[in-house]
């Protein structure tokens, strides 16, 4: 039971991977890693049916009845880790660990550093397309980087899409600043277009 519980818990952190890579490179600073993760996206489903399936093995064996020839009548003491509340422990984490996409936008609200406001009157839209991304903790990761550029005053990112849209002064930053900003990240940046802001 330990084992599969385990094996469960293992999977749903690399089904999770692609999502908390970017949120721990931007706490811990780490710079070009996240989107390196990118290739685990595809084996998510296999993943979480990895983690399912061993998840349900181990509460399988937890709570079928034992059998008086099983049982021997010689009660042995069982050890932490062979308990139910080991293995709601390692399905709680699991659980949350395969979920993480849905709410990880939320540990990035308070990173996010507010976007200058515009002090021009003509400005420039950048638009990026970006390779890699895979959920909302990715788009606000690449969100982030780019609020810490100077002359940046409107980031739109979309994962979907694999864009983002970007309005700013020309005069304070440069389309190789956004380029830099977007690698730094750990995503590629596959093209960008320039326009005018209205």
């Amino acid at each position: 039971m330990k084992l599969t519980g385990l094996v469960g818990l293992l999977t749903a952190f690399i089904s999770s991977l692609c999502c908390t890579v970017p949120l721990l490179t931007l706490v811990v600073g780490a710079t070009g890693t996240a989107g390196r993760w990118a290739w685990i996206e595809p084996l998510r489903p296999y993943s979480i049916a990895l983690t399912i399936g061993a998840l349900g093995w181990a509460w399988y064996n937890q709570l079928k009845p034992v059998s008086n020839k099983e049982c021997a009548c010689d009660m042995e003491r069982v050890s932490f880790w062979q308990t139910k509340p080991f293995l709601g422990v390692m399905t709680g984490l699991a659980l949350l660990l395969l979920t993480f996409p849905s709410y990880s936008g939320w540990f990035y609200q308070s990173k996010n550093q507010p976007l200058q406001t515009a002090r021009f009157s003509a400005g420039q839209v950048a638009y990026v397309t970006i390779k890699g991304m895979t959920c909302a903790g990715c788009e606000q990761h690449v969100k982030s980087e780019l609020a810490k550029l100077s002359g940046v005053t409107k980031a739109s990112v979309s994962y979907a899409r694999g864009n983002a849209a970007v309005m700013f002064d020309p005069k304070q930053t440069s389309i190789e600043r956004i380029r830099k900003a977007v690698s730094v990240t750990g995503y590629q940046v596959v093209d960008i277009k320039i326009t005018r802001a209205l």
